[in-house]
């Protein structure tokens, strides 16, 4: 069906609000980036700004599909890469995102919203991951453990500081692991 001008309007100044709230989050943090300065950055009145996005979190979850989205479409250049490598890559990818990471983590208990986005974007990457494991010979419920275990690493090293030597060794440490398992399911064949 095609899209009247007052949609494609709408859309278009929904992606402007999220540019900026993207930016501002991005640079200042969600708690320092009021929904008023991006109403005024976005060049809308503060309360114009809630008919596009019913509140902060709602402004935060567009934001955070934006940036998963363009991760995905370029995740799809890295999928023949060794494992340790597609995670290097993934880490790398998000770090630019560090603030938002612990921002969803804090917001976990007080936004039903939040919550929900985040165990959806669990459920999709261990769904990945999984993929990938069983399509590279390791068994299904190994590579859900391997899966799990791995997006506790990812968001620990996107989350605690560390150094970039502790990150390789880290994200080795769990290619091998993988490696291994992966061994282990093609010998006990």
């Amino acid at each position: 069906m095609a899209r009247n001008k007052r949609d494609i309007d709408r859309q278009s100044k929904q992606d402007e609000i999220v540019a900026v709230a993207r930016r501002l989050f991005l640079e200042e943090g969600y708690e320092a980036a009021s929904m008023a300065r991006v109403a005024r950055e976005a060049g809308v009145a503060a309360n114009t700004l809630y008919w596009y996005f019913t509140d902060k979190d709602a402004l935060l979850i567009a934001v955070l599909n934006g940036l998963v989205l363009e991760a995905l479409a370029a995740h799809a250049g890295v999928q023949a890469m060794p494992l340790k490598e597609q995670l290097l890559w993934l880490i790398a990818r998000f770090e630019q995102a560090h603030r938002l990471v612990l921002t969803v983590h804090a917001r976990l208990e007080a936004s039903e919203s939040v919550r929900t986005w985040h165990d959806q974007f669990h459920g999709m990457l261990e769904g990945m991951v999984i993929g990938q494991l069983t399509a590279r010979g390791m068994a299904a419920e190994e590579a859900t453990i391997t899966a799990t275990a791995g997006m506790f690493i990812v968001e620990g090293l996107l989350s605690h500081p560390h150094t970039a030597r502790q990150r390789e060794q880290v994200i080795a440490w769990l290619a091998g692991r993988s490696d291994d398992a992966k061994l282990i399911t093609l010998q006990g064949n």
